[in-house]
This record gives structure tokens, C-alpha cells and sequence, in this order.
């Protein structure tokens, strides 16, 4: 059960800012924007998000890896809305500057709804990555002037487009419960004239491991980001198979590599799949004979897929940034 929630943890921080600006005791900005990300987030989708926002942001960046004592900066961007709550009660730069606060997904927490709500209001914008989670946002009492949907994003120049052809089912994530270990499982049971490929990582926690890997088409990769391309490229049909996401960010990635996806709907698939036309949708709980028809559709169509996803690029992703931000001169 969350502790009670008591507002005057953020006062008394908010006071001793306003005191100390009042004495002039605030330190000057070194950074345009400083990324702060949870440590166990590193070097993976968080820490990417902020590193391909950070290389195109145009000011001054600096990254941090605790919820405190952050460099002075005109901006903070929380890489997971969980350190928010925290951020704001140890940290009185926290209230003299603006802050960008990146939502994922609903999941439970230390702080109740009641304190995360009030939180959030006090952020310069929540960014939500699909408009189910602006809708959801909205619902709780956050503010409508604090929300902002910007879908992620991958890099163009890095994820170029393949020619369909006679390609394997591809999939690229960690391995979580509620990506549907075992749908993916069955899919490839289902569909033996069909190569399988597993880009991602952790999968052998997965108790059931073994058995997909000792399946003949099926080929589990752990590869690092750099090679993603190259797997992707490997893949006519791409699926996403969670039951709960934010994005996820490797189904622009095929996407962006002409992969056909077919993805459960969830996070933005929703905002950035038309069924039937540049991809298809399945409700997140729908079974592996429903899945399979999809996968088998998939690969019969002709759309260019990659041109409904180019615009979802990282230097957009930035700009919008920093249009919320309305940087001006960066700090030298």
C-alpha cells in the first residue's frame, strides 16, 4: 500500500528554492537540458530514448544517473516518470527550472495515484508516447496544459528499407510476462515453413526457453543495437506481441526497415498502424490462430511501409522538445 500522500514534502522544497533565490544563492544553468535516468535503465531503451534526443537537441546536454543533486540546467528530461515524485521533494533546482517528464506506460508504485497526479501538475509537460495515454492522463487529473503525445521515434539513416521477399517473422524485445512468451511460442509451433527470429535479450529466464529453442525454425539473437539494422533486415513481418506498452520503439524501427508488422493494440500501434493498409492489429489477448492468419497476411502486403513511419524520426522527436522548452541561446 502507498504511504499517505503529504503535499508539504513539495512545499517545504518549493520554500527553500524561493528562499534561496531570493538570496541570490541559485546556482547559474551549466546545461540547456539535463537527462536524468533511472541507473537500472542504462543502456537500454530509457538511456537510448535520451541519447538520440540529447545528440540532436542543438544545446547543451549533460546525463545523470541518481534522482539527486542534478547539474544546475534550464531543463530537466526524467527518462521514467517514477523518479518525478522524488525528483521534486530532494530537489530545489527541480523547482526553478522546466521539466520534461516521459511516461511509459501504467504500472504500480511507491506513491499513490493521489501524490503521482500532483506531481505530474507540477511538471512543464508529461509526455505521453500514444494517445491512449493522454486519454488515461487526462482521466486522473493531470492537467491538459501539462500533456503532450509525441510518439518515439528511430533514425532514418540508420534503419533503411529492405525489399520484402521471403524473409522470417521477427520480433526484438526483452523478455517481460507481458510480452507473451508463450504466444510466441505457439506462433512458431503454428507456422513451421516460417523462419522465426528473436532479437532481444533475457529471453533464457524464460522457463519455457528451451523449448523454443530447440524449435528447427526458430533463432534467438543477442546482438548489441548497433546490428539491429541487420537483423531487421533479415524480417518481412515484424510482431509485437505485448499485452501492455508505451510504444514499443522497435516496431518503428521495422517499420522504418519496410518490415509488415503485426502488432497487438497497444501503445501506439494503434496511432501508427492503419489494419489493412500499412500493417495489422490484434487485440492483445487474441490467440495464436488469430495472430497466425495475421502473420500470413502480412506477407502478402504490398504497402511501403516504410513511408508511414519516416517522419517518426529522432530530429523531430528533439525539435518538438524543443519547441516545449522554448530554447533560445544555448548555454556556451
Amino acid at each position: 500500500m502507498a504511504p499517505l500522500f503529504d503535499p508539504w514534502a513539495y512545499r517545504r522544497t518549493r520554500a527553500r528554492y524561493l528562499v534561496s533565490r531570493l538570496l541570490g544563492a541559485t546556482p547559474a544553468p551549466l546545461y540547456d537540458l539535463a537527462f536524468v535516468v533511472p541507473e537500472p535503465a542504462r543502456g537500454w531503451i530509457l538511456e537510448a530514448i535520451c541519447r538520440e534526443t540529447a545528440a540532436r537537441f542543438g544545446g547543451k546536454t549533460a546525463f545523470h544517473y541518481a534522482i539527486a543533486d542534478p547539474p544546475p540546467a534550464r531543463a530537466y528530461f526524467l527518462a521514467h516518470y517514477g523518479l518525478l515524485p522524488k525528483f521534486l521533494k530532494l530537489n530545489t533546482a527541480a523547482w526553478g527550472a522546466k521539466l520534461l517528464v516521459h511516461y511509459t506506460h501504467p504500472r504500480e508504485l511507491t506513491v499513490g495515484e493521489e501524490e503521482l497526479v500532483y506531481a505530474f501538475n507540477r511538471a512543464t509537460r508529461v509526455i505521453a508516447p500514444n494517445s491512449a495515454a493522454v486519454g488515461l492522463l487526462r482521466a486522473l487529473g493531470v492537467q491538459e496544459r501539462r500533456l503532450a503525445w509525441i510518439p518515439a521515434a528511430a533514425d532514418p539513416a540508420l534503419f533503411e528499407p529492405h525489399r520484402r521477399g521471403l524473409g522470417a517473422v521477427g520480433f526484438s524485445t526483452a523478455y517481460y510476462e507481458r510480452k507473451r512468451p508463450a504466444l510466441v511460442l505457439e506462433l512458431a509451433r503454428r507456422l513451421p515453413q516460417r523462419k522465426f527470429i528473436m532479437l532481444g535479450r533475457r529471453w533464457r529466464e524464460w522457463p519455457r526457453f528451451a523449448e523454443l529453442s530447440e524449435l528447427p525454425n526458430f533463432e534467438y539473437v543477442e546482438a548489441p543495437y548497433s546490428e539491429y539494422p541487420r537483423h531487421y533486415a533479415r524480417m518481412d513481418v515484424f510482431v509485437s506481441p505485448g499485452v501492455l506498452e508505451g510504444g514499443p520503439i522497435p516496431l518503428i524501427e521495422a517499420m522504418m526497415c519496410n518490415a509488415a508488422p503485426v502488432a497487438s493494440a497497444t501503445g501506439f500501434a494503434p496511432d501508427i498502424i492503419r489494419h489493412g493498409d500499412n500493417g495489422f492489429l490484434f487485440d492483445p489477448q487474441a490467440p495464436a490462430e488469430r495472430v497466425a492468419e495475421l502473420i500470413e497476411q502480412a506477407y502478402r502486403l504490398g504497402a511501403d511501409v516504410r513511408r508511414t513511419v519516416e517522419h517518426l524520426s529522432w530530429e523531430n522527436y528533439a525539435a518538438r522538445l524543443r519547441a516545449m522548452l522554448g530554447v533560445a541561446d544555448p548555454v556556451l
